[in-house]
C-alpha cells in the first residue's frame, strides 16, 4: 500500500472525528519516540518495571486514576466521563521475548537476548496514544479502563491481573485488544471470521520408561527411545483419525531428551510438547487420549509412561455481536475495504482470559509497507512501519466513541 493510499484512508478519520484526528497527528512524533524507547529497552515477563513506570507516569500526567502493581507489574488507567455510563476496557501487553534483536536501527534492543519481536512495544505505545487523545478531547459519558498487562508471552499475565481484581471496580461492559500483523498492509485491519480467533494452549511432558542396556544387546533391554518413536507416531493419529477434520487441532513435540551416549540404551526418555485447540469440547478430550495412546503403546513394548499435562490459556473468543460492532464502526470510518476476515490462528494469546469473562473483540493491525517490515513475528528482524500506529490509535478511539454513543 503506497503512502498516497495510506494518507487517503487515514484522512477519512478527519471527517468523522476531527478532534481525534488532530490529537493523533499532534502527538505522533512523541509517540514514535516512546515506541522506539520501549523497543530499545525490552523487558521479559513480570520484569516490566521500567515499562510500567513509564506507562504510569504518562497516565498520571494526563489525568488518569492509576493503579500500579496489578498482577505483578501491570498498570490500570481509569478515565471517567462527565456523566456515568458504560465501561469500555482496552488492553495492551508490555513484555518482550527472550531472543536476539537484529534490526539495523538506532532503537535496536540494548539488552542482549531480549527483544520486542512480537510488537508489544507497539501495543503499549498505541494504548498510550489512545490515553493521550482522550485526555485532550475529554470523555462526555462512560468510563475508559486502560489495561497494560505483563507476561503475555508466557500466558500468565492476564490471569494474574484477573486474580488481582482487574475485572472489577469498575466492571467492564466490553473489552478490546489488538495485535500487530506483518501479513497485513498499513491501513488494513482483520478479525476472525469465526467465533474463535486464537487457540487454547496446553503443554505436556511425557516420560517413557523402559529398561536400559547395551546398544549391542537390545533384546536384553526395553528400548525407551524406540518406544518413544512409536508413541510419537501414534499420537498423530489423534489429530488425523480421532478428531473431526473440521475441528482444528495441533499436537507438536518440540523437545526430546534421553540418553548419554550412542552405545547406551537409556532407562527413560522425556518428551515435551504442546496441544492447540479451538473448540473447548475438543480440548476436554485431548489429555485423556494422549494418556491412553502413550500408555497402551508403551505397554505393548514392555514399557510404561507418565504424563504431566498442563492447561494454559483458553481459546480466544470473539463475541459475535462485539466483533460485528467493531467491523461496522471501523468500516464506517475507514471504508468497507479496511477490514478483512481471517482464519483463526493456532497461536496462543492470553487476552483469551479476558474474552471468557467480558464481551470481547480482538483484531489485527496491519504494519507492513515493504520488505523491511514484512518479517514475521518472533523473528530477529521483525519491525513495523510506524505509520501503522496512526491507524491503531485511530481505530481504537473510533471504536470507543462509537461504543459510548451507542450505549
Amino acid at each position: 500500500m503506497n503512502s498516497h493510499i495510506i494518507n487517503e484512508r487515514f484522512e477519512k478519520l478527519k471527517a468523522v472525528h476531527p478532534k481525534v484526528y488532530e490529537s493523533i497527528l499532534s502527538n505522533y512524533d512523541n509517540l514514535i519516540e516512546i515506541r522506539r524507547d520501549l523497543r530499545k529497552h525490552p523487558e521479559l515477563a513480570f520484569e516490566e518495571k521500567r515499562t510500567s513506570k513509564i506507562v504510569a507516569s504518562y497516565l498520571k500526567q494526563w489525568g488518569y486514576e492509576v493503579l500500579e502493581g496489578v498482577g505483578g507489574t501491570g498498570v490500570i488507567g481509569i478515565l471517567k466521563g462527565q456523566v456515568d455510563g458504560p465501561v469500555l476496557g482496552l488492553r495492551a501487553d508490555m513484555d518482550a521475548l527472550p531472543m536476539p534483536d537484529k534490526i539495523e536501527e538506532s532503537y535496536r534492543s540494548i539488552h542482549e537476548g531480549v527483544a520486542h519481536a512480537c510488537g508489544h512495544d507497539v501495543h503499549t505505545t498505541n494504548l498510550l496514544g489512545v490515553a493521550k487523545v482522550f485526555s485532550e478531547i475529554g470523555l462526555e459519558r462512560g468510563t475508559l479502563k486502560l489495561i497494560f498487562q505483563p507476561a503475555e508471552e508466557i500466558g500468565a499475565g492476564a490471569l494474574k491481573m484477573i486474580e488481582d481484581g482487574v475485572l472489577e471496580n469498575p466492571a467492564m461492559d466490553m473489552i478490546a485488544g489488538l495485535h500487530v500483523a506483518p501479513s497485513l498492509k498499513v491501513g488494513e485491519f482483520s478479525v476472525s471470521k469465526d467465533e474463535y480467533s486464537g487457540a487454547a494452549v496446553d503443554i505436556f511432558e511425557l516420560t517413557i520408561k523402559g529398561r536400559g542396556g547395551h546398544a549391542a544387546h537390545p533384546h536384553l533391554a526395553i528400548d525407551a527411545i524406540m518406544v518413544t518413536a512409536q508413541v510419537l507416531v501414534a499420537l498423530q493419529q489423534i489429530v488425523s483419525r480421532q478428531i473431526d477434520p473440521l475441528d482444528s487441532v495441533v499436537l507438536s513435540v518440540g523437545q526430546i531428551q534421553g540418553g548419554t551416549k550412542g552405545t547406551i540404551l537409556p532407562d527413560t526418555v522425556t518428551v515435551n510438547g504442546t496441544v492447540r485447540t479451538l473448540n473447548p469440547k475438543v480440548r476436554e478430550v485431548m489429555e485423556e487420549r494422549i494418556q491412553q495412546i502413550a500408555e497402551n503403546v508403551s505397554k505393548a513394548f514392555g514399557g510404561s509412561c507418565d504424563l504431566n499435562y498442563g492447561y494454559m490459556t483458553p481459546s480466544l473468543k470473539n463475541d459475535n455481536a462485539t466483533k460485528a460492532f467493531f467491523v461496522s464502526a471501523t468500516q464506517s470510518t475507514f471504508g468497507p475495504e479496511s477490514v478483512s476476515f481471517s482464519n483463526a490462528s493456532m497461536g496462543g494469546e492470553d487476552f483469551a482470559c479476558f474474552s471468557q469473562e467480558v464481551p470481547s473483540v480482538f483484531f489485527r493491525l496491519g504494519t507492513c509497507s515493504g520488505d523491511s517490515t514484512s518479517n514475521g513475528l518472533h523473528t530477529t528482524q521483525f519491525n513495523i512501519d510506524e505509520k501503522a500506529i496512526l491507524f491503531g490509535i485511530g481505530a481504537v478511539c473510533n471504536l470507543a466513541l462509537s461504543f459510548f454513543d451507542k450505549k
